[in-house]
């Protein structure tokens, strides 16, 4: 009788035990669980914001990237009619001939420098001698006090001068820049300068409408760190040197890069996108508020903090609903992988597989020894097309484009791709120089059959001009060789007329419509 209440109490203990072990089983269960969660939960989110970071980063790499394009490609053109100054000053007999045909030979390229409002000739003493462009000159303009001016006559190896922002003489009021080079007697003495002025306003034009965000700014800085444009834009700014600051310091160590800063004129933190213009003494900077990147993705960090703390609350429920969720996010991000790869306006590859594409064609070519054709395909006067007929006829001119430019891409067993704004790449593995040309030339006919009307084009119709390069790749780095070399071709394409194609050797075929 003694023996009932010790076994009663010790079977009751071995339960009690065995169910507090199990208590604790589950619950160290539930901790690993939850914890497995909040981790996970850390982990999306940095993911998450890492995403965003590098989303922002291509954003302002593109924008930066087709901005320094631009401006190069107009600078160069202002260049170009400095040089045409210079050297048709050493024309033998010059100065016997006509005036107007001395004129016509130092100013025909006046009209390609189209960013410049005047081009100026001065003599010695920095007198105004002769001028071209669509704003003329006052007579009597004398402009020896000026930087460039200045710097020409004391360096005779100045070269191309970019100037400090000055108060314009030809157009009261207007702030400007000029591009200048200076000019030599044959025994080397100072003769004078060429110089083009360049309204900073028509840089300003060329950013006010480009979505960079309420904290955004774009920046254009000589390279000695003084401001010649921004946006936001104030004229207090203009000429504001930086030169001494982290920031400017870090854009001058390499030519290109980005890294997060605090503004000095500001004090608002952004992610900095940088490069020089060309080989200009310009830096051209692109840079997004931190905040304004990363808000949309706090927004989801605090709903997801909800959720994660629900799901910690009743684990074993939750674990289900997280697994869906995870699933739901996985086919998601499996779906946006899949539009990422497209443009969405043509369907076309966009740049980013485009880059992957060639990458690809490119070691096949290596390995197999063939040749690898590119043609960079620019659809002609663009701009003009837009200011024209509106946005929305633009993007339907697109579409039309991609469409004619696709379908002998493939036909010829290659791949068309939208390379950015109005322009296209087409890859033609296994094609040497030749049919390269004849399937650019097969595009172009292609788009002008089309029949666009484009009253802005000298044909009256929508056009393209494309550049051919082809090569044998033995490196992985010539695919960056290929597509200068079609980006070189374009622009001589450009230059000639545009509606042509050009290649290696010069223009390729009939360029009639």
């Amino acid at each position: 009788m003694d023996i009932e209440p010790s076994s009663h109490t010790e079977g009751s203990e071995r339960v009690g035990f065995q169910r507090r072990l199990w208590m604790l089983r589950l619950n160290l269960v539930a901790g690993v669980i939850g914890f497995g969660i909040l981790i996970l939960s850390v982990h999306g989110i940095w993911n998450e914001r890492q995403e965003a970071w590098e989303r922002a980063q291509r954003a302002s790499r593109n924008l930066l990237t087709t901005l320094a394009r631009d401006l190069g490609s107009h600078l160069r053109s202002v260049d170009v009619a400095l040089i045409r100054i210079t050297r048709g000053l050493r024309y033998q007999g010059f100065t016997s001939l006509p005036p107007e045909v001395q004129h016509g030979i130092l100013f025909d390229q006046a009209g390609s420098a189209s960013i410049a409002r005047t081009i100026l000739l001065l003599n010695a003493s920095g007198d105004l001698v002769a001028d071209g462009g669509p704003l003329l000159a006052p007579r009597g303009l004398n402009v020896s006090d000026a930087d460039f001016f200045k710097i020409h006559k004391e360096r005779s190896f100045a070269g191309l001068f970019l100037s400090h922002p000055y108060e314009s003489q030809i157009k009261l009021g207007t702030l400007s820049i000029a591009l200048s080079r200076r000019l030599s007697k044959p025994d080397g003495e100072f003769a004078g300068v060429a110089v083009a002025e360049i309204a900073l306003s028509d840089i300003y034009e060329r950013f006010q409408n480009l979505n960079i965000g309420p904290g955004g700014s774009i920046t254009l800085f000589r390279d000695d760190g003084t401001i010649l444009m921004r946006l936001p834009y104030d004229r207090e700014d203009i000429g504001r040197k930086l030169s001494d600051t982290a920031n400017f310091q870090r854009f001058r160590e390499k030519d290109s890069g980005s890294f997060e800063g605090i503004a000095a004129i500001d004090r608002i933190r952004r992610l900095y996108t940088f490069s020089r213009v060309d080989d200009l003494s310009l830096i051209l900077t692109v840079s997004l508020s931190v905040d304004e990147i990363l808000a949309p993705w706090w927004r989801r960090t605090m709903v997801l903090a909800v959720i994660t703390g629900v799901l910690c609350a009743a684990v074993m429920r939750l674990m289900f609903l997280f697994r869906r969720e995870l699933g739901r996010r996985t086919r998601a991000e499996k779906a946006l992988e899949r539009l990422s790869a497209m443009d969405p306006l043509t369907g076309l590859p966009n740049r980013r597989t485009l880059d992957k594409i060639l990458r690809r064609e490119l070691q096949q070519a290596i390995r197999s020894g063939s040749p690898l054709s590119l043609l960079f395909v620019d659809v002609d006067c663009f701009k003009g097309y837009n200011d024209e007929y509106g946005h929305a006829k633009g993007d339907d001119v697109l579409r039309a484009v991609a469409d004619a430019i696709d379908a002998p891409s493939q036909r010829s067993g290659g791949i068309a791709a939208r390379y950015g704004g109005e322009e296209f790449i087409v890859v033609l593995p296994e094609i040497g120089q030749t049919d390269a040309g004849v399937v650019a030339q097969t595009i172009r006919k292609a788009v002008a059959g089309l029949g666009i009307e484009h009253r802005r084009s000298a044909f009256n119709i929508v056009t393209v001009s494309i550049g051919a390069a082809t090569a044998s790749p033995a490196r992985e780095d010539d695919a960056i060789r290929l597509l200068k070399a079609a980006d070189a071709a374009l622009y001589e394409a450009k230059a000639a007329g545009r509606n042509r194609v050009f290649g290696p050797g010069g223009e390729n075929g009939a360029s009639a419509t």
